[in-house]
């Protein structure tokens, strides 16, 4: 949650991420509607299963106090809207929504209600899918088949089975899902806050902070000195770099004196020839399967 920071909201917070990661407060105020339903017509199984949890939550993670006091601790920032992927919302507010329906005796009552849930389900939580009109996957992994191609031209000109390699941030981000065997220069959270905050001339230009200088260039477009640029791959064991074509950072990396190794429509894949090349060795966890195997017997 890059946009939003505790130490800036304080207790409204908790208010700014449900109206951010929750399509406004609606959905929201149909859990409140449910669980006072719930306690006020259900049995006593649904008041056990619904009431304890909710209370629990609002407690916690929807108490505006507990954000700010968890951020003393841990960087919440970040991960804590992963807290409303795990709250059972979604459970209390259908199941109350299908009470309501098959509490009417008649069909037509029934028709009639469930409409008006829909209606305010759709109209008030969330976007219809298929706003955008429909489209076709270009293939079995859900990716754009440029990226696939790109990962392709990476492997037939490497050598190494873990090559790795510096792109813009959506490329980054999809070629962590699609192709594990590629090696990323930065991770997620270097990328994002290079992105959202910038880099400051500092960490551009230290020693201790080589990613950086990748991520000016290539994440945030800043022309940089090219042997700086080329320090940081260097120190980074960076091999290629994937930049959108035509564009200035194309023109960049092109007068660094980076190779050019292959192209799809939008995209050129460039390759640093490395002085001195560090083999990436993966983890053998043959010792950790072997035991666990051992205690299976």
């Amino acid at each position: 949650m890059q946009t939003l920071n505790v130490n800036d909201a304080g207790f409204s917070y908790i208010f700014k991420c449900v109206g951010y990661y929750g399509e406004g407060t609606v959905y929201l105020l149909l859990y409140l509607v449910s669980l006072t339903l719930i306690a006020v017509k259900g049995g006593k199984k649904e008041r056990l299963i619904f009431l304890p949890q909710a209370a629990v939550m609002l407690l916690t993670f929807f108490n505006p106090v507990f954000p700010v006091v968890l951020n003393h601790f841990f960087d919440v920032n970040k991960e804590y809207y992963r807290f409303f992927w795990m709250l059972p919302v979604i459970t209390a507010v259908s199941f109350e929504a299908v009470n309501i329906v098959f509490d009417l005796s008649k069909n037509a009552a029934r028709a009639v209600v469930a409409s008006l849930i829909l209606v305010c389900i759709f109209g008030t939580a969330g976007n219809f899918i298929y706003e955008d009109g429909y489209g076709r996957i270009e293939n079995l992994y859900q990716m754009p088949g440029e990226l696939l191609q790109v990962c392709d031209i990476i492997h037939k000109d490497s050598k190494d089975a873990f090559p790795k390699a510096m792109a813009e941030y959506d490329y980054s981000m999809q070629i962590r899902q699609y192709d594990a065997s590629i090696l990323l220069a930065c991770d997620r959270e270097q990328y994002i806050d290079a992105v959202t905050k910038g880099v400051d001339h500092d960490s551009l230009m230290s020693d201790e902070d080589y990613v950086s200088r990748l991520l000016a260039v290539v994440g945030c477009g800043v022309r940089t000195d090219p042997g700086a640029f080329l320090e940081g791959l260097e120190e980074t064991d960076t091999e290629y770099v994937i930049i959108t074509k035509g564009g200035d950072i194309d023109d960049f990396c092109r007068e660094a004196g980076l190779l050019n190794v292959g192209q799809t429509a939008n995209h050129v894949v460039y390759r640093y020839l490395q002085k001195e090349k560090t083999e990436f060795e993966p983890a053998d966890y043959s010792d950790v399967w072997a035991m666990q195997r051992l205690f299976k017997k």
